[in-house]
């Protein structure tokens, strides 16, 4: 499910914006040692294959040998993110919860780390560029509605219709479930949007700061950029819950007693 998670938007990412740009020096090195031209490797790709690679790297380097006995710093780290994202998944989906850290752990990893490359050197934002973050947006969709139907079968379409099946309120149940479908079908789209815009406006506020102060260290543009990396990883992995927790069957939600839409309008 990691490998998937992280690869799965590699190849929905390809197709390239065309606008011509000036990449960062990494971006120019790959397309030298490939041989490969900016439309045939675009760089918003290379980009998310290195932080990919830097997911990956860095999750070694900071766990190391795993322990029970005497876990290293870095290992309470990761314990402690990881508990924390789990409680936030079980508060929406109750037991349901840990069935999807497999998916939303490695994906906040991807994205935190995406957002947070445009702050450096070398570097450019993948979730700057519209193609990633619609990729991010489409497999998020795609897996919340194969739960949905893996978890509650044909009976997850009655979810679309507000539970109006039955005499006369059919008719309003359809009318439910057309503007329903219509709503999960741009949900790719509105994540993708709120992501990208956020990353493309703070990259290039660091952009014109780092123009301003040549010589002292742009500082308050690099805690702006630290947050704003932070803050869209949440709100994207959140957004990810709340369709998730829309999948589980209704008498498994445990405590969680909130409809979803209620949810939705809370964050």
């Amino acid at each position: 499910m990691i490998s998937s998670t992280i690869a799965f938007p590699f190849f929905l990412a390809l197709a390239d914006e065309g606008a011509a740009h000036p990449h960062s020096w990494l971006v120019e090195q790959a397309h030298r040692l490939t041989g490969l031209s900016d439309q045939e490797l675009p760089g918003h790709v290379v980009m998310l294959l290195i932080a990919a690679a830097l997911c990956v790297v860095g999750f070694k380097l900071l766990v190391g040998r795993p322990s029970v006995d005497q876990p290293s710093f870095g290992q309470q780290i990761v314990e402690i993110i990881v508990l924390q994202v789990r409680d936030m998944v079980e508060q929406s989906t109750g037991a349901y919860g840990r069935k999807y850290l497999g998916y939303l752990l490695p994906l906040a990893a991807l994205i935190l780390v995406s957002n947070l490359m445009g702050l450096f050197p070398l570097f450019e934002s993948p979730t700057a560029n519209f193609n990633v973050t619609l990729a991010l947006g489409l497999m998020t969709f795609i897996y919340y509605m194969f739960m949905g139907f893996a978890q509650q079968g044909i009976g997850y379409l009655k979810h679309f219709t507000g539970g109006l099946t039955a005499g006369l309120m059919a008719i309003m149940g359809g009318i439910i479930f057309i503007f329903e479908m219509f709503s999960n079908a741009i949900r790719p789209a509105t994540l993708a949007l709120r992501l990208m815009i956020n990353m493309f406006v703070d990259e290039q506020l660091g952009i014109a700061f780092g123009t301003i102060y040549q010589i002292l260290a742009p500082v308050l543009p690099m805690l702006l950029g630290t947050f704003v990396a932070v803050v869209q990883t949440f709100i994207f992995i959140q957004l990810a819950i709340i369709y998730l927790s829309e999948t589980v069957p209704h008498d498994d939600h445990g405590h969680d007693d909130e409809p979803a839409h209620e949810r939705a309008a809370h964050a």
